[in-house]
């Protein structure tokens, strides 16, 4: 440790300079632990927000699922009445068909509550007409 040869002041030099080395060193390593237990909380502080955020996360996804099968169910109610609400109109349109010669202000009605294509609409009126034609030759 200390030199033999040395006389008891130097020892005693030596040994404060260890021991002023050894005091710099303990009060080094006391400084690195206050910040790394500084930078441990603010870790724990950012972990406790950063878990608080994901459970309004999670709160707020949770809580969109729930209105998208309410949206759902409510799509499929409201289809599922107007399907209903066009099966009855389209029945009564039907009826009125049968029971009164007004075929031609009948048949756009049809057109729109079975939602024919410009297509189909030209492929009937062209097959109308044609039966139109021979209508009239046997009056």
């Amino acid at each position: 440790v200390v030199g033999a040869g040395a006389s008891q002041e130097e020892q005693i030099l030596m040994l404060a300079q260890l021991q002023a080395q050894r005091d710099e060193h303990v009060a080094a390593l006391t400084a690195k632990i206050a910040g790394m237990t500084e930078e441990l909380e603010e870790g724990r502080r950012l972990q406790d927000a950063l878990c608080r955020e994901r459970d309004a996360l999670r709160d707020k996804m949770e809580a969109f699922r729930e209105e998208q099968r309410d949206l759902q169910r409510v799509e499929k109610y409201e289809h599922k009445f107007k399907q209903g609400m066009n099966m009855e109109y389209l029945k009564n349109v039907l009826v009125k068909y049968i029971e009164t010669q007004d075929h031609e202000g009948l048949i756009p009605v049809f057109y729109s509550v079975l939602d024919f294509s410009q297509e189909e609409k030209r492929r009937l009126e062209a097959v109308r007409s044609k039966m139109s034609a021979k209508w009239t030759l046997f009056r």
